[in-house]
């Protein structure tokens, strides 16, 4: 038999390996297409494109939103964000929140944080009661298991001392 294989045999790397660089790239895309969306969404200041003097081109950050939203036409753009024009500027003409949003801002989180505090202390409370009564079971069944022994060695103490009084006898 002719001792070199011939280089037609070779496969390549298993389809395995493919499926695998294949699912990690496609899990790659998939996450940063989602991690875009998120800093559109809560960080339009970071995803402001910067504008060059002179162009007289106006930069808009791109804004999350549905299809319905009201407001100026969306443009669908290269990387499937949705831009449009960005109408609250302060009075130096940069994007921003005007006092009124922050505050509306602070009072919501006040409210987020109260109802994780009281979705907290009642988890902790429950947790507690939990435990209490875990200790509780526990407690009575050890005092069952204590006076459960204390009957058998009773129980065992009166058959040494019968068997003592009556010795078995083998005829």
């Amino acid at each position: 038999m002719y001792p070199y294989h011939h280089r037609y045999y070779f496969r390549g790397p298993s389809r395995i390996v493919w499926f695998i660089l294949g699912a990690g790239a496609a899990t790659f895309w998939n996450c940063s297409r989602h991690m875009r969306e998120h800093r559109a969404q809560y960080f339009p200041c970071v995803m402001q494109a910067p504008r060059v003097e002179g162009s007289g081109e106006q930069s808009t950050p791109p804004v999350y939103s549905k299809p319905d939203a009201p407001g100026p036409a969306p443009q669908e753009h290269r990387w499937n964000f949705i831009y449009r024009s960005q109408p609250n500027r302060n009075d130096d003409g940069t994007a921003g929140w005007n006092q009124r949003e922050w505050e509306e801002d602070k009072e919501r989180l006040k409210e987020i944080q109260k109802r994780a505090e009281d979705a907290m202390l009642d988890m902790s409370e429950t947790t507690l009661e939990s435990i209490v009564s875990t200790v509780e079971a526990l407690k009575t069944k050890l005092a069952q298991h204590k006076t459960q022994r204390e009957q058998e060695r009773k129980n065992y103490e009166e058959e040494l001392e019968r068997q003592k009084k009556e010795p078995r006898r083998y005829v």
